[in-house]
């Protein structure tokens, strides 16, 4: 027990570790708030050594989880009424100061899981499989350009390195899970294992963008460079022959299958206490889905180009009364130089999101559990497969409880802190409604998370909603 409080721990010291060496971390939208759940078998997608309490088998049918995380809220546009003039103002510096102080990222999840099953094989075993499909995509706009929307381009250069906190990425992606969990016969503590096989669908993605402003003291003269990495692949054919000229075609849905393969896995414990019971996991641990299917790499044919710029003198562009365009034209020429491309059609790896999962929990039967859970996210996966930036970790820490009433009804409520490397969030509350007829079908909706109480206020959300069928051991 006590070696087990000292490895919890020191997961704990890393973690924090870990936030504060990245400077901003990205908040998790994310409760978790059926880790700690006394009858729903999503547990086990947290934690694969989790299992519904009391339970011989479940059935998971359509569970549909949709997350949405938003860089600013209604209240924070700071719109206002002038009754003078009878119209809304809408200040535009008021918005791009707050996104310089907070950021400005855009992320979107999707989970729909088609079906999954679980059973216990004797006392000591239990296995789990799942099938379904996911959908992420996310944008950020770097700081540095909201800078210079903000102060312009004088008092020195600017760098905006879009690498470390990722442009632009979306993937489409199947999976099917296959899990096992063993509790031990000479101690309370059960050890888990999954094995999370993907099928990529479609990806894009613009990573490791960089753009350097350089401008002289006095003004006078600008010099921009520019770098970029390109990827997209999956069931979209993308023929670039030039700018102007950009064929696309799709191949079917069932030539896709199977030709973007990738595995992840997930590990998992839970020590059952006297008081506490203990639980850690890691999930999706992975090098990520390999893209094979349509594969390209798009990279600058010449990384030191560059375009410098010294204004425009408009008594030249005149000549006898003519408009003359040769200038305009040697600017464009030097800017497409500058982002002029070379392709690659080679398979490349991007990786998943790899999380951290640490719980305790306090119950009073199968009546009442109060529960604490950290939560961290390496947002580019432990391998860090596609960038060249900083790979950030963010985390949360979530307290709950839950109410089961005669296994017929569950009702959990949660609130997580967050520090997102700027301020701490103190409400993020979420609540979740599991009812159970004849104590085996059960209904469940989830307003799994919220960033604040008040709709104007509110920035992310999460909720999810779905079918699971649970027999009950006598």
């Amino acid at each position: 027990m006590k070696r087990i409080r000292h490895i919890v721990t020191s997961i704990l010291l890393l973690a924090c570790m870990g936030v504060g060496a990245t400077g901003r971390a990205q908040q998790i939208t994310d409760n978790a708030i059926f880790y700690h759940s006394i009858r729903s078998p999503w547990s086990n997608s947290f934690n694969p050594a989790l299992f519904p309490e009391n339970a011989g088998w479940y059935s998971t049918l359509t569970k549909t989880s949709v997350q949405l995380s938003l860089p600013f809220s209604y209240n924070d546009l700071g719109l206002h009424y002038d009754p003078a003039r009878d119209v809304t103002v809408f200040n535009v510096n008021h918005l791009l100061d707050y996104l310089c102080e907070n950021g400005c990222r855009f992320d979107h999840n999707t989970d729909v899981n088609i079906w999954g099953i679980g059973g216990n094989i004797g006392e000591r075993l239990y296995v789990t499989g799942s099938l379904g499909t996911r959908v992420y995509n996310s944008f950020n706009i770097p700081i540095g350009l909201l800078d210079i929307l903000t102060e312009g381009n004088a008092g020195g250069d600017h760098h905006l390195d879009f690498g470390a906190a990722e442009l632009f990425n979306t993937q489409i992606y199947g999976y099917l899970s296959l899990g096992a969990a063993f509790k031990l016969p000479t101690i309370p503590l059960t050890i888990g294992a999954r094995v999370n096989v993907l099928d990529g669908i479609v990806a894009a993605s613009i990573d490791n963008l960089k753009a350097d402003l350089y401008t002289t003291e006095d003004i006078g003269t600008m010099r921009l460079t520019t770098d970029y990495l390109v990827h997209c692949a999956g069931i979209p054919k993308i023929d670039f022959k030039n700018l102007d000229d950009i064929d696309i075609s799709f191949d079917g849905i069932t030539s896709a299958l199977m030709k973007n393969m990738g595995f992840t896995f997930d590990i998992g414990a839970k020590m059952d206490g006297e008081v506490v019971d203990l639980s850690l996991s890691i999930v999706d641990l992975n090098r990520g889905i390999n893209w094979t299917q349509n594969p390209i790499t798009i990279v600058p044919k010449n990384p030191e180009a560059s375009v410098s710029f010294s204004g425009i003198d408009l008594s030249t562009l005149l000549t006898n009364g003519v408009l003359d365009t040769s200038f305009l034209s040697n600017l464009k020429d030097s800017l497409m130089a500058m982002i002029d491309y070379t392709i690659e059609e080679t398979s490349y790896h991007y990786s998943l999101p790899t999380k951290l999962y640490v719980g305790a929990s306090v119950s009073l039967g199968n009546l009442l559990r109060a529960g604490y859970l950290f939560q961290g996210q390496w947002v580019n996966g432990w391998f860090n497969n596609h960038h060249t930036g900083v790979n950030h970790f963010c985390c949360n820490n979530t307290l709950s409880a839950h109410l089961n009433l005669f296994n017929w009804l569950e009702l959990s409520v949660a609130n997580s802190f967050t520090y997102d490397g700027n301020k701490t969030t103190w409400l993020n509350p979420g609540c979740a409604l599991t009812l159970s007829p004849g104590r085996r079908f059960q209904l469940y909706a989830a307003i799994e998370y919220l960033s604040a109480m008040r709709l104007t206020e509110v920035k992310a959300a999460h909720v999810m909603f779905g079918i699971n069928l649970v027999s009950l051991r006598d």
